[in-house]
C-alpha cells in the first residue's frame, strides 16, 4: 500500500449542490442572515468565544489556586484546550447547525491512531537520516523522566487545540472563500507564524514549520477530511520529537526526554536552538510529501474551488 492509499480515508468528493465537501455545513441561509452566517463572521464568533472562554478559565484557575496552591496543571495550556473546544462547539453546533461535524464523527475516530502512526514514522525517518548524517546521536537513557506534563502540553493540547483552531476552523472557513489552495497557503503561513512567540523562535524555524507541518497537516486534512487524523499526527509528531528523541520542540526551550541525545553539525542540518523542525531534512522530506498529497487530492477531485469559481459554475 502506498502512503497515499494509507492516508486516503475515503474522503467525500465535492458536493454537486454547492461544490463544497462534507466537512462544510450544508444549509441554506435566508438572505437577511447571510452576513451573520458568512465564513468571516463565523470566524469572528469563534475567536470571540475562544478569548472569552480562556479568560473565564484563567479567572477560575487563579481563584482556585489562591485557595489551594497544590494545583499543578498548566493554566495556559489548559485554557487553550478548553477554549478551543468551547469555541468549536459554538461554531459547529450553534452557528453551522450541524448534527455532528463530519470531520469529528465518532465512527471515524480510528483515524487518530492512523495519524499517530504516520507522525511517529515521519519523525523517525527524519531522525534516522540525521543519525546517518552524523548530526544525531543517543548518549543515554533517562529513567527518571516523567512524561505526563509533556504529554498534556505537547501532545493533547497541541493535538486537539491547535488542530481545532488551524484545520477545523481557519483552514475550513478560509476554504469556503479562497478554495483549497488558498486555504493551504493561509493556514500554513499562520501556523508557522504562531511559533514565532516561542522562547527561541527564529524566522527560519517558523518558515520551516509552515512548509513541513503547515502544508503537510493541511494536505492530510484535505485527503481525509478528518480532524482525528490531524490530531493523531500532531500528537505523535510532538511526542516523538521531544519526549522520545530529545529534540527541542519548535524553539520552546530545553526539552527533557527518555533518550538523552546530542544534536551536532550546522544549524541548517541539526535545527539548532529551534529543534528538529528547523532542520532542512523535514523541510524537504515532509514538505515534499505535503505537496505530493495535494497533487494527489487534486487528481482525485478532492479540492474545493474558490467561491467566485463555484458561483460561476453553479449558474451555468
Amino acid at each position: 500500500m502506498t502512503v497515499f492509499g494509507f492516508i486516503h480515508e475515503a474522503a467525500p468528493r465535492v458536493r454537486v449542490e454547492d461544490l463544497l465537501t462534507e466537512d462544510h455545513p450544508n444549509r441554506g441561509y435566508p438572505a437577511q442572515h447571510r452576513v451573520r452566517f458568512s465564513a468571516w463572521m463565523r470566524a469572528l464568533v469563534f475567536v470571540g468565544v475562544l478569548f472569552v472562554a480562556m479568560f473565564l478559565y484563567l479567572s477560575i484557575y487563579f481563584a482556585v489556586t489562591e485557595v489551594n496552591p497544590a494545583y499543578s496543571l498548566s493554566a495556559g495550556f489548559g485554557s487553550e484546550l478548553v477554549a478551543a473546544i468551547a469555541a468549536y462547539i459554538v461554531l459547529a453546533f450553534v452557528m453551522e447547525a450541524r448534527v455532528w461535524p463530519y470531520e469529528l464523527r465518532p465512527r471515524r475516530a480510528l483515524g487518530i491512531v492512523k495519524g499517530m502512526a504516520l507522525g511517529a514514522v515521519l519523525v523517525g525517518v527524519c531522525v534516522a537520516i540525521l543519525w546517518i548524517a552524523g548530526s544525531y546521536s543517543i548518549t543515554g537513557f533517562n529513567p527518571d523522566y516523567s512524561p505526563w506534563m509533556d504529554l498534556f502540553t505537547l501532545g493533547v493540547t497541541a493535538g486537539f487545540a491547535e488542530e481545532i483552531m488551524m484545520r477545523g476552523t481557519l483552514f475550513r472557513l478560509t476554504e469556503e472563500g479562497l478554495g483549497t489552495w488558498g486555504a493551504v497557503a493561509v493556514s500554513a503561513v499562520i501556523f508557522g507564524g504562531m511559533h514565532m512567540a516561542n522562547a527561541d523562535a527564529t524566522l527560519w524555524g517558523a518558515l520551516a514549520i509552515a512548509i513541513e507541518a503547515g502544508i503537510l497537516f493541511a494536505a492530510v486534512y484535505v485527503v481525509t477530511r478528518s480532524l482525528w487524523w490531524c490530531i493523531g499526527l500532531h500528537f505523535a509528531w510532538n511526542v516523538a520529537e521531544g519526549p522520545i528523541f530529545g529534540s527541542i520542540v519548535s524553539g520552546s526551550g530545553a526539552q527533557n526526554s527518555w533518550l538523552t541525545s546530542t544534536w551536532t553539525g550546522p544549524d541548517i542540518l541539526s535545527g539548532g536552538v529551534f529543534g528538529l523542525e528547523a532542520s532542512i531534512v523535514p523541510v524537504i522530506l515532509l514538505g515534499g510529501l505535503g505537496v505530493a498529497l495535494l497533487v494527489y487530492a487534486w487528481r482525485k477531485n478532492l479540492m474545493v474551488s474558490p467561491i467566485w469559481v463555484r458561483k460561476k459554475a453553479l449558474t451555468q
